[in-house]
């Protein structure tokens, strides 16, 4: 004998008979719904989409597509920059591209995401003043310029972005390639 209580269903605000001895109702367990969007899409696709299955919503970049974004930012934040003739815009554009991608990216791709900005920084600039500028020597110097008033700014940026990363896992990523390293042959 079984004894049958009613409970109110989430979805459809009706009551449903329900088995203290069948933990999950009649019928055994209910699927999991693990799609994208609250069906079962994830099931069948979500492995040849990218497989969004068994990660945390803010872990979707990887280290190299987080380098990109970095990349990218800093680049277009100097075009427009220049266009609008606001220097200041290019600097707060690497501070959040940095900081933001460091928040973003998979534990795993941390290193090079901490690594990279201000050599990312200094490559954009570079190909950015090569685009606009008259000359060699105009490029020169505005690139020089350029990176002596971001100096306070990409400072800040590079610290934001070891900070966050310290605090998602860098350590570890740090362990494990100085272990790497020590295993290579002499």
């Amino acid at each position: 004998m079984t004894t049958v209580i009613r409970r109110r269903e989430f979805v459809s605000g009706t009551y449903a008979p329900v088995s203290l001895r069948e933990p999950y109702g009649p019928g055994g367990p209910r699927p999991a719904v693990t799609g994208r969007f609250g069906n079962r899409l994830g099931d069948r696709f979500g492995d040849r989409l990218g497989g969004w299955r068994g990660r945390r919503p803010g872990e979707r970049l990887t280290g190299r597509g987080g380098v990109l974004v970095v990349f990218a930012g800093c680049f277009l934040g100097l075009l427009v920059a220049d266009w609008a003739n606001w220097g200041e815009l290019a600097d707060a554009v690497f501070f959040m591209a940095s900081s933001l991608t460091a928040y973003y990216v998979r534990p795993s791709g941390l290193l090079p995401v901490v690594v990279s900005p201000p050599l990312l920084f200094f490559a954009a600039c570079v190909l950015e003043k090569a685009l606009i500028s008259a000359g060699l020597l105009a490029a020169f110097s505005g690139t020089v310029v350029a990176l002596a008033s971001s100096a306070g700014w990409l400072f800040a940026g590079t610290g934001l972005t070891i900070l966050i990363a310290l605090l998602r896992g860098l350590r570890s990523e740090v362990r494990a390639l100085v272990l790497a390293l020590r295993s290579l042959p002499r």
